[in-house]
């Protein structure tokens, strides 16, 4: 197996991890029901998701490089540190299932009726920021994929072309419900509002499960290459 495929077989579970979050996904639906413009805002949500999943990657792949960079192989500073992202994530995990989902209608207005599409984009574009940046399990799943693809041996292009599939397939929780809205104009309200409500109720618990066996992974990896089992 190549290195680029040796990293993206590590990278991939943890982009689809990092994809379920009811947060960012009850935040997408509110902003395309509510807003008057929802083409622009769910537009401006999307990038402003990117740039924040951007930014979280490029501190890991720092992050990675640098520790790389400071010890020998096998590391046991990535070891330590894959250990110690598993076990907060196993914490985020048990705290999610034991928290219900809060409803995110409260951020979101009906007032841009009468204001500029910038201004729409630009308040689509913050809510989508907010909305990853506020979910910190997520960010932390996301800065560890960034520490592996910087720790790896893998290219400059094959790097990119990793970052692109992680942002991507993190994102589908922002993409699939922006495609229903483009596609299904008619009747992507109804279709949303219903999933909306099943988020509400139930996306903690699904969220919390996912969180749990990533972080489980994590510390089982992290232990492993410590040599402890």
């Amino acid at each position: 197996m190549s290195d680029i495929s040796t990293l993206l077989t590590q990278i991939i579970p943890l982009a689809l991890g990092a994809a379920v979050s009811p947060t960012a996904l009850m935040g997408i639906i509110l902003l395309l029901s509510i807003s008057k413009n929802p083409k622009i805002s769910g537009f401006g949500y999307y990038l402003g998701s990117t740039i924040l999943i951007l930014i979280v990657v490029v501190l890991g792949i720092i992050l990675g490089a640098g520790l790389t960079a400071v010890s020998s192989q096998p590391n046991p500073i990535l070891a330590g540190f894959d250990l110690l992202i598993g076990i907060l994530l196993v914490i985020f995990g048990i705290r999610r299932i034991l928290k219900a989902q809060k409803s995110q209608r409260n951020l979101f207005s009906e007032s841009d009726k009468h204001v500029s599409k910038l201004s729409i984009f630009v308040k689509g574009f913050s809510f989508g920021f907010i909305m990853f940046l506020i979910n910190f399990s997520t960010t932390i799943i996301i800065l560890e994929a960034g520490k592996q693809i910087g720790a790896s041996s893998v290219d400059l292009m094959g790097k990119l072309m990793v970052i692109i599939v992680l942002t991507l397939i993190t994102l589908l929780v922002c993409e699939i419900p922006i495609l229903i809205y483009f596609l299904f104009p008619k009747k992507a309200n109804s279709v949303l509002s219903n999933v909306n409500k099943w988020m509400q109720k139930n996306g903690h618990i699904l969220m919390g499960i996912v969180i749990l066996v990533i972080g489980a992974y994590l510390m089982w990896i992290g232990l492993l290459r410590l040599g402890i089992i």
